[in-house]
């Protein structure tokens, strides 16, 4: 296990583990925002699927909101990305918001695991300095844990 202080270390990281998949990455996280850090994780993401590797992304509907496009997972299912939003925020159907996913998983190969308390977003890796020093720590795990990482995020993607 490798554990990350700030989410530029983790950043770091994840990139090339992201480039080693062969079968699939696997990521769920409460929020997407544009900017420098998702930018470098797509264009990973997009160079994977275009080698032939599974990538499968879910992001919560509420944790994203104003921050991405409307159409962002039908976009990143066009580049051959499987992409789907969790519990689409439907405001006329349900007054019911806590029903949220804030589970932050990479899974690469079943082999490499990340956890803990990072989005996507460029204040995590402390380039939006609007919100001051951004701390948030993440995991690295490496082995079978890693797998079962793979398992939580199956039963969420699975119930889309």
């Amino acid at each position: 296990m490798t554990y990350f202080k700030v989410g530029e270390e983790f950043l770091q990281d994840l990139l090339p583990e992201l480039e080693k998949a062969e079968k699939f990455i696997f990521m769920e996280y409460f929020i997407i925002d544009y900017g420098q850090m998702w930018d470098s994780i797509h264009a990973v993401l997009k160079k994977k699927v275009a080698e032939g590797v599974e990538v499968r992304l879910m992001y919560d509907d509420m944790g994203s909101a104003g921050k991405i496009k409307n159409g962002f997972y039908k976009e990143l299912r066009k580049e051959g990305i499987n992409c789907y939003k969790f519990n689409p925020f439907l405001p006329i159907v349900s007054g019911i918001f806590n029903n949220r996913d804030h589970r932050k998983i990479t899974v690469i190969d079943g082999k490499v695991g990340y956890t803990g308390g990072l989005n996507f977003g460029d204040e995590y890796i402390n380039e939006d300095k609007r919100l001051g020093h951004w701390k948030d720590t993440a995991v690295k795990i490496e082995g079978p844990a890693g797998g079962n990482l793979g398992a939580l995020f199956l039963q969420a993607f699975d119930m889309n």
